[in-house]
């Protein structure tokens, strides 16, 4: 359970919290609230570990990861925004020289990658029969990434609309015979920024080599087809927690009198609360 995002609950209205004091009246929570008295809502994460370059084409867990992800509303990208390990996660260098570094733009650009060539592999390897069966057969084909065809139709009519404005090319999906790599590469990446939102989980911010390459890829975000970018410490969100585990311990005593928690002087602590709700 996690505190909803501010203004997504009824109460967070402007003027509604107002008139429910005044009214004496409460709202409910399925879930309970914190401390503060927003609402708690549910969050189921899964963890989908492994994926490595190339994994469209079998690599590592291969499709098996990738396929993983249909289960999911938004993606979570966790990554080392301090450059000391590669792109399978293997650890770089101690010293932090910047010619050991690995620079996470590269890794946003990967991952972005296979996401891109899973999809738009399995559509070119059918291509010449959706092709033939026109419009309706491809969308139905992203209908395997548990989406609705309305979904898909919606993103379709947007991709329409782009290519008339920007290349004068009018109803290009009643043509498909005539359409090139780069057309079927411009719908997939659509779909998945509209299937896939996603957020980074910019790791390690405590390390001194991480802050250019934070401000580096917050400034090129959408480039990437990321949505927000939020800068944490899982080393530092360990420390806070166990800092307020101690705290319920001690409070829970029956020779301590109760205490409330209290935050720890860690700029850090509690960002991974602060990227799911983002």
């Amino acid at each position: 359970l996690v505190p909803a995002p501010a203004g997504t609950c009824p109460e967070d209205e402007e003027g509604d919290h107002e008139k429910l004091v005044r009214s004496g009246l409460t709202l409910g929570s399925s879930h309970g609230r914190n401390p503060k008295g927003t609402r708690f809502i549910p969050v189921c994460l899964k963890d989908v570990a492994g994926l490595v370059p190339g994994a469209y084409q079998g690599r590592g867990r291969g499709n098996k990861f990738l396929d993983d992800l249909t289960d999911a509303d938004v993606l979570v990208h966790i990554v080392d925004a301090s450059g000391s390990s590669d792109a399978e996660g293997n650890k770089l260098c101690d010293d932090g020289n910047p010619d050991d570094l690995n620079n996470p733009l590269h890794d946003l650009e990967w991952v972005r990658n296979e996401l891109v060539e899973w999809v738009y592999f399995n559509l070119s390897s059918k291509w010449d029969s959706i092709s033939r069966r026109g419009k309706q057969k491809l969308i139905e084909m992203f209908s395997g990434y548990k989406q609705s065809q309305s979904f898909t139709h919606d993103v379709s009519v947007s991709v329409e609309k782009y290519v008339k404005e920007v290349e004068g090319r009018d109803d290009i999906f009643d043509q498909l015979e005539m359409w090139d790599e780069g057309d079927l590469h411009r719908l997939v990446s659509a779909f998945l920024g509209a299937r896939f939102p996603m957020a980074l989980a910019l790791n390690k911010a405590d390390i001194s080599s991480s802050a250019k390459y934070i401000s580096d890829i917050k400034s090129k975000l959408s480039i990437h087809g990321h949505h927000t970018g939020v800068s944490l410490s899982a080393h530092d969100e360990m420390k806070f927690i166990s800092h307020q585990i101690k705290l319920a311990i001690k409070s829970s005593s029956k020779d301590s009198a109760p205490s409330q928690p209290t935050s720890i002087n860690e700029p850090m602590s509690g960002r991974v609360w602060d990227c799911l709700q983002s």
